[in-house]
């Protein structure tokens, strides 16, 4: 590869692989903070799964609840708010003639609030994404990764990340909303908060190991 096609694969590893987890995680955790029941879900079934050990490969497929949370999460707050495509062929789509050139924008966030396809859309409800749930939508309902031969090579990879490291801190960590706050999202290729995201974090108690594990998590990444 040339000198420019190396930037340009380095920052799309950047943008791609590291700030939508962590802008993911930074929303979830926010909705969270809000819905203290739905913390604690998250809370009892790490603990239930995994106690006071580490997260390992053996338990990933046991976090349902943690995907689930992360999976409303991305509804509500896509990291990727927008994705846009070139047809491949000239085509008609919805009575418009699209040709080769013409750019196309699939605007995910509206997509994820469509009352036409969600009950409710503007409220966090992680039940959405039960096995069942799913099996009653379009595939191309959500879209936090986009969908067919484009789709996201890193999605698995993404889910798994992040419902380890929400696990982690949630054992860990009891979160709160700061009162009277609430974020405004900024679409700036992803989706995040404007100044950032306060929260009232406090070490859960008894929790000394999970912290403890929580921070050597942090070292290795």
């Amino acid at each position: 590869m040339s000198d420019a096609e190396v930037v340009n694969n380095l920052l799309t590893l950047i943008t791609a692989g590291h700030e939508t987890t962590a802008v993911a995680l930074t929303w979830t955790l926010w909705l969270l903070a809000k819905d203290q029941s739905a913390q604690q879900r998250v809370y009892d079934e790490v603990t239930a799964l995994a106690g006071d050990a580490p997260i390992a490969a053996a338990h990933v497929d046991g976090l349902t609840y943690c995907r689930q949370v992360i999976n409303e999460a991305m509804r509500l707050f896509p990291p990727a708010p927008g994705i846009g495509r070139l047809p491949s062929a000239p085509m008609t789509l919805g009575g418009e003639r699209l040709g080769t050139r013409t750019r196309i924008h699939i605007p995910v966030f509206a997509l994820h609030r469509n009352v036409r396809l969600w009950e409710n859309p503007t409220a966090f409800d992680p039940d959405r994404f039960t096995a069942e749930q799913v099996k009653k939508r379009s595939r191309y309902a959500y879209l936090p990764f986009g969908g067919g031969p484009r789709i996201c090579i890193g999605a698995s990879f993404a889910t798994t990340e992040t419902a380890v490291i929400l696990a982690t801190m949630v054992r860990a960590f009891h979160f709160r909303a700061l009162a009277g706050h609430k974020p405004r999202p900024v679409a700036r290729v992803t989706l995040r908060p404007a100044g950032g995201m306060p929260l009232l974090v406090t070490a859960r108690k008894g929790a000394a190991a999970n912290i403890a594990t929580f921070r050597e998590t942090r070292k290795a990444s």
